[in-house]
């Protein structure tokens, strides 16, 4: 019964590692949410940006066509910025391993602010993230954003 139990320990312990060793690529890959969110919210428009790796594109919430590369992501968060709009992550992404290094990270979150005329707004957004391992370091390859439907 004692060897029994040292192996199940043994066994139980060996499990534990590898089931985090398998969770912490995709949880490095969500600190790139953490990070962007902070970001996005101080107004840090520089920090926003490298997060993204050079050849980034978005397809924001607020706009028709595809932004890409440092400069145009610049002045697409700038005027969120400016603005000091915030958002807020609505529970847990779903998270799809795409490999080791790359993931797609994809959920709901949502934008609070005050419109030009002085209304405060709340407009919840779907997003994808999709994340890839550069360098070392976890970067934006693409964001999508778009307004959340109304229930029907």
């Amino acid at each position: 019964m004692r060897q029994f139990f040292r192996q199940f320990v043994i066994c139980l312990s060996i499990f534990l590692g590898m089931s985090s060793a398998f969770a912490a690529p995709a949880d490095d890959a969500l600190a790139v949410l953490t990070s962007w969110e902070k970001d996005f919210n101080a107004g840090n428009v520089s920090s926003i940006v490298g997060l993204y790796t050079p050849d980034a594109t978005v397809f924001g919430t607020l706009n028709p066509a595809v932004t890409s590369g440092a400069d145009g992501i610049k002045n697409y968060f700038a005027a969120s910025a400016k603005n000091k709009t915030q958002v807020k992550f609505v529970g847990n992404p779903a998270v799809v391993k795409i490999s080791d290094v790359a993931m797609v990270l994809s959920g709901i979150y949502e934008f609070t602010g005050t419109r030009a005329d002085g209304q405060n707004f709340t407009a919840p957004a779907r997003y994808s993230f999709v994340v890839a391992r550069v360098d070392g370091q976890w970067r934006i390859i693409h964001q999508h954003s778009s307004p959340q439907p109304k229930p029907q």
